[in-house]
């Protein structure tokens, strides 16, 4: 018999639908006796890994506001061309209440239990009012950097303070944001673009997703962060003074770190990697959505081979024809670097040959770094990467910031020698290992985020 029905509606983007499904599968793995429904579009439950699924996790898809679950929704209106990615967010959140009521409907049906909590990524803030009109607990789920989210909630004293537009930050100049506690190290510049502009910039769906979000987290009394307790101290007691119910569990990735699994590796990255000496190559990834203008993408590549730091580059297929003529076979002739189209990252950033990580600087990616024990290179485009990158080079001080945040042949090879050659990339790499203890420490029996973590199901499964 079922003792709890819990829905988990996930964000259709990005990687947010898999972060949220490993925080599930953990819930799930300590609530056998309950049943957790997974909502999102088809497209996002074909990309999860089916053999992660537990016997009391179902997928349910939803809408993606263009197709249903399985044919064209009459009452969308027909497009005529491909949408693009921001066309897809606004057209998915367009229908999203609608489509998740249905959702809900059909995981009941299919469960014969009613759903009891709902557990939502903040990106989809609108599941509040269908649990309010359900009267069922909403659990709100921060996936991202829990400090960019932190600005957010503040939007409106930082535009009083720093004012709005370009000119408003470079007038604040580089005086730290000591108006707010949790931000105090850092800049105006480091601020959300969302919070100083609006109408006009083409990622302006991404920014009223936060304002809203932010507004609606507000009314609530609990919260679920992708996080370690202790990180971030001040952020801790912030949360823990605005929310009666505080849930750090992260890294989520971890909660299931018990399964030996051997990682799948298509392009042979590990045995690549078995060849060469401890901390000796560099790891480039750039996350799966941010855009890199094709000059700048030559420029990386440049840097890349006039450094003598061998590197392990994971760029999409689709890209690598971008890249300067000859610059791949060069790289394979001379075995100074290994270009491929997917990697098992969590598993090459473990690896002893990788001494240093080049990354867009999202959450996700800086967690994995931190537990791979491996300094950044951060070269940030959007969303919480700008904020992240700062905590990284100048609160947590394990990596560097690109010059002028883009790559340039000068700037890749400054930091790499930085990172692998000298004093202070030794000191980097103390750093990120003491961070690593804590983050491991945390997803052990009894650490922080298991501790956290078994509150957080008894709390959404009402036991």
């Amino acid at each position: 018999m079922t003792q709890s029905h819990v829905a988990v509606v996930a964000f259709p983007f990005s990687s947010h639908s898999s972060t949220l499904f490993s925080l599930t599968r953990a819930m799930s793995s300590l609530a056998p006796s309950s049943h957790f429904s997974f909502l999102s579009t088809k497209s996002s439950l074909a990309s999860l890994n089916s053999q992660h699924l537990l016997s009391n996790i179902s997928l349910v898809p939803i809408s993606d506001g263009i197709t249903s679950p399985d044919h064209v929704l009459s009452h969308i209106e027909a497009i005529d061309h491909v949408p693009s990615h921001i066309e897809a967010i606004e057209l998915f959140l367009k229908s999203f209440k609608d489509s998740l009521r249905e959702g809900l409907k059909a995981a009941e049906i299919a469960q014969g239990c009613k759903v009891r909590c709902i557990v939502s990524d903040l990106f989809v803030w609108l599941t509040a009012d269908v649990a309010d009109e359900m009267a069922v607990k909403w659990v709100p789920v921060r996936t991202g950097g829990p400090l960019h989210f932190y600005a957010h909630m503040h939007a409106d004293l930082i535009r009083e303070v720093v004012g709005v537009g370009d000119e408003a930050i470079r007038s604040y100049g580089d005086k730290l944001l000591s108006f707010l506690p949790c931000l105090s190290n850092h800049r105006a510049t480091d601020i959300p673009a969302g919070i100083n502009m609006y109408m006009g910039n083409p990622n302006f769906v991404y920014f009223m997703i936060m304002d809203r979000s932010a507004h609606r987290l507000l009314d609530s009394d609990v919260v679920v962060l992708n996080t370690i307790q202790g990180l971030e101290p001040t952020l801790d007691s912030y949360f823990q003074d605005k929310f009666s119910n505080y849930f750090p569990v992260g890294p989520f990735y971890l909660l299931n770190s018990s399964k030996n699994e051997p990682p799948t590796d298509p392009y042979s990255c590990l045995s690549w990697l078995d060849q060469h000496d401890q901390a000796t190559v560099a790891y480039v990834s750039l996350g799966t959505i941010a855009f890199i203008h094709p000059s700048e993408l030559a420029a990386l590549a440049k840097g890349l081979e006039a450094s003598d730091v061998l590197f392990l580059w994971s760029l999409k297929e689709e890209v690598q024809n971008l890249l300067p003529s000859g610059f791949i076979d060069r790289m394979n002739e001379t075995g100074k670097g290994k270009i491929v189209s997917w990697t098992p990252q969590t598993s090459v950033l473990k690896h002893p040959a990788v001494g240093g990580f080049v990354s867009h600087c999202g959450w996700n990616s800086v967690l994995e770094s931190i537990v791979g024990g491996v300094p950044l290179v951060c070269r940030p485009f959007f969303a919480d990467q700008v904020i992240n990158a700062r905590s990284v080079s100048f609160v947590w001080k394990f990596g560097v910031v690109l010059d002028e945040r883009c790559f340039t042949e000068k700037g890749v090879v400054k930091a790499f020698d930085v990172v692998f050659k000298t004093n202070e990339g030794k000191k980097m790499r103390e750093k990120v290992h003491e961070l690593k203890y804590m983050v491991t420490a945390a997803v052990e029996e009894n650490g922080s985020s298991r501790e956290n973590l078994k509150r957080l199901v008894k709390y959404v499964c009402g036991f």
